[in-house]
């Protein structure tokens, strides 16, 4: 019997893309795993992609029809309306039911949303939640759409990220042209399966990783 050394929940935000999401999928395929999407709105030419996401075993969850801080922090009303949005998307192109996960634009101990609309972050975690959604932060960040300039950063970023006994949800991009994050991905299966972690998708019995809230 092989002892886990804890779970990595490996997570892509800000796609589907028509570059990366496929490479990231036949990844995941070649090495029997499977990911969690949170995805932004897409229009029909990235139909098939995501239906290839849940065919293969995937989860998606909604970051969000939009990214736009103005556009979806001006009020609670209209941040709740970017989840709907996408979840409606996602929803008639699967013909899947919802998964009811979401993660919050920038997270939800983002400050930007202060630009736009002052407590809509403490107002939101209760939102989302009396609604029945789960949002999901991270607790590994890759920085591949911050610091990171290549995918040997993102590796080590990564696994210099990962603790034993714990559920590690590991914050990754599939958004077009973050090549470096493709590059990294075989390297950091590797890295996981040669230290026994587990690799695991999120649903909605996942213990979540919450940030603290700073809005």
């Amino acid at each position: 019997v092989t002892r886990r050394n804890g779970i990595v929940c490996l997570t892509f935000d800000d796609g589907p893309s028509l570059d990366c999401t496929p490479q990231i999928l036949d990844i995941l395929e070649r090495n029997g795993i499977n990911a969690t999407f949170f995805v932004v709105g897409f229009g029909e030419k990235k139909y098939d992609i995501v239906n290839q996401i849940v065919s293969a075993g995937n989860v998606i969850g909604y970051h969000g029809y939009s990214h736009e801080y103005g556009k979806v922090y001006r009020s609670i009303d209209t941040l709740m309306e970017n989840f709907y949005k996408i979840e409606s998307l996602v929803m008639d192109v699967t013909g899947l039911d919802s998964t009811k996960i979401v993660r919050f634009p920038g997270g939800s101990s983002n400050t930007v949303s202060k630009k736009y609309c002052k407590g809509i972050m403490t107002e939101a975690v209760t939102r989302v939640t009396e609604e029945g959604y789960v949002y999901f932060d991270w607790n590994v960040d890759s920085q591949d759409a911050g610091g990171a300039k290549n995918s040997e950063e993102v590796y080590q970023n990564v696994i210099s990220g990962l603790r034993p006994g714990r559920t590690n949800i590991v914050l990754m991009h599939d958004s077009g042209g973050n090549q470096k994050t493709v590059d990294a991905l075989q390297r950091i299966i590797d890295y996981c399966i040669r230290n026994n972690y587990e690799i695991r998708v999120l649903n909605e019995n996942t213990k979540p990783v919450h940030h603290n809230v700073a809005n």
